[in-house]
């Protein structure tokens, strides 16, 4: 146990009344149906807790994914019955995934205000905006340099140090993600996470900003997102539309929104990724379209989205990997790039066919989430992982970093990972 993480506890103390009573709130309005089945959840996740807490690692199921939204669930809506709220003395644990639980900071895993997700989607409920089809097609110089930040919105010391540090850049791209959920300046709930944790401090320019919708912003409906993130001048570029393309002679990147037609649509869904319908004007025909205007003009195809084409460790396809590839028919043969945020960790995968499309999948999402070792990674389908260890554990917290692109004046195309020091500790460019 470090100072610090006794530090933090007792402050965390402050939040935890009034994190304790938005829940009860938001539980009080469910159905009895919807409050058994999260029970069951909320019962096995502070079960899963007591087995770390005590130690007892090897009574953990492999294969178990907690909900952090509601792995604190039981002992806020129960008042703490097993200590579990105050953390300051229990150890901290890494998982294969790199999740840090009793870490002893914001956004781990066992960060009670996770469950503000829930108390956002009840209090946004028939908010949710229109979904636009008007995607802007910017073209952008040859010469270029494009930074990535991935699950960059929680305002923490990781993201600030990530924004102070980013090199120069001409565009400045967000993967996704507000936390707690992003909730917007309505008035309607009194938190502005929208902009308090991402567009307020946004260190990108005017008119050269962009950013995706994710499951994080849509636990809001996606208010945040779409009533201040896109109607800002900032990312005016973006036409007050969640997918777009960026071209220039050498390439051509595609923003997804791949959260708003997420078949899960709950305050713990989205999780999963959808472009939504099929046909000419929709996203799914924009990708399409795009792809085949990629191929006729010999660029390096780049897509970008929050939600992933791989599970964690690589070794499974989901379903939006078959659902992004079948418009990538013009693109049989060829090589295409995809970003993806999301899980958070930095990494760069081995180059998998699919449907005879070569796909060179990354995650950046990296940025402001804390972070361990994911050890997950260490099998042949990762070719990098960042594993750098900030401390204070031996394998916690791993540095928080961004993705950048690069086009030279010879046309080169260079791919970098970037600490939150400004180290690069993967390149490459073809």
């Amino acid at each position: 146990m470090s100072g610090n993480k006794s530090s933090y506890s007792e402050a965390r103390a402050q939040d935890l009344e009034s994190t304790k009573l938005r829940l009860k709130e938001t539980w009080a309005k469910l159905s009895t149906d919807e409050q058994d089945r999260l029970g069951t959840i909320l019962k096995n996740n502070h079960q899963f807790l007591l087995n770390i807490r005590d130690g007892n690692y090897e009574a953990l199921p492999d294969g178990f994914k907690p909900f952090p939204e509601l792995l604190m669930g039981h002992s806020l809506l129960h008042d703490d019955p097993d200590g579990l709220l105050n953390d300051a003395d229990t150890a901290t644990y890494v998982d294969g995934d790199g999740l840090v639980y009793f870490g002893g900071v914001d956004y781990d895993q066992t960060d009670p205000k996770w469950s503000y997700t829930l108390f956002a989607w009840e209090e946004t409920k028939g908010q949710t905006p229109p979904f636009p089809n008007n995607p802007a097609q910017v073209q952008i110089p040859n010469i270029t340099t494009i930074n990535l930040f991935g699950d960059w919105g929680g305002n923490n010391a990781a993201s600030q140090a990530v924004a102070t540090c980013v090199q120069p850049n001409d565009f400045l791209i967000h993967l996704g993600d507000v936390y707690y959920a992003g909730t917007d300046d309505s008035g309607f709930i009194e938190d502005n996470y929208e902009g308090n944790n991402f567009l307020d401090i946004w260190p990108g320019k005017s008119k050269t900003s962009f950013a995706l919708n994710s499951n994080h912003d849509m636990y809001a409906h996606g208010t945040g997102y779409f009533n201040m993130t896109l109607a800002s001048p900032t990312f005016a570029s973006q036409n007050g539309t969640s997918y777009f393309a960026l071209y220039n002679d050498v390439i051509r990147i595609v923003g997804l929104d791949t959260a708003y037609y997420d078949k899960s649509q709950s305050g713990m869904g989205f999780m999963n990724g959808n472009l939504g319908p099929d046909g000419v004007a929709t996203q799914a025909g924009f990708l399409e379209q795009q792809a085949q205007l990629a191929a006729d003009s010999g660029q390096t195809l780049i897509l970008m989205s929050h939600h992933t084409g791989l599970s964690l460790d690589g070794t499974t396809q989901t379903d939006l990997m078959a659902q992004v590839v079948a418009k990538l028919s013009a693109m049989e043969g060829k090589k295409v790039i995809w970003y993806w945020g999301h899980e958070h960790i930095a990494a760069v995968y081995n180059d998998i066919i699919v449907a005879g499309v070569q796909i060179s999948p990354r995650c950046c999402g990296h940025s402001c989430i804390p972070w361990g070792v994911a050890t997950n990674l260490e099998n042949s389908t990762v070719a990098w992982y960042e594993k750098e260890v900030l401390g204070p554990g031996s394998n916690y917290f791993v540095t928080n970093g961004y993705a950048a692109l690069s086009i030279d004046e010879n046309g080169t195309l260079t791919e970098k990972f970037l600490t939150q020091n400004n180290a690069v500790h993967w390149s490459q460019s073809f």
